[in-house]
């Protein structure tokens, strides 16, 4: 069986807490993903989404004004690098995501999304996420 950290992307942009709305839109455009972890130090601390954005930054106000840390989603749901690809695709489909952060200790170390589960030939695991995010249209 195939772990996470086999098939995980690893060079993830982030942020930290600090950063600006206008600072995440033009990183999420210029790297065309839908979010960035956030991080403060080597410590990840949240996740802003483009919905995040949109929902909850920018009908509060500038985008300049706005920073990552008032509308990042701290309770995120993580994985780990040495874990099964079909344990995260179980995760994944349990909470409704299309996407999941691989952490070690405090430390990002990638992400394991949807795509990379279909594409590694676990396709029944990747139908079943697309059901139940479906469903949901989970936050991540």
């Amino acid at each position: 069986m195939s772990k996470v950290k086999d098939v995980m992307t690893t060079n993830l942009t982030s942020c930290k807490s600090s950063d600006d709305l206008a600072t995440l839109s033009r990183m999420m455009r210029d790297d065309d993903v839908g979010f960035v972890p956030i991080v403060d130090g080597e410590e990840f601390v949240g996740v802003v989404t483009d919905r995040d954005i949109v929902v909850n930054g920018l009908a509060k106000g500038s985008s300049g004004e706005i920073m990552a840390s008032d509308v990042m989603t701290e309770k995120v749901i993580t994985g780990y690098p040495e874990m099964e690809i079909e344990e995260a695709a179980r995760l994944m489909q349990e909470h409704q995501i299309r996407r999941l952060l691989i952490v070690e200790n405090t430390s990002i170390k990638g992400v394991i999304t949807l795509g990379d589960i279909g594409w590694h030939g676990i396709d029944e695991a990747a139908a079943g996420i697309v059901r139940e995010v479906s469903k949901g249209e989970g936050n991540n």
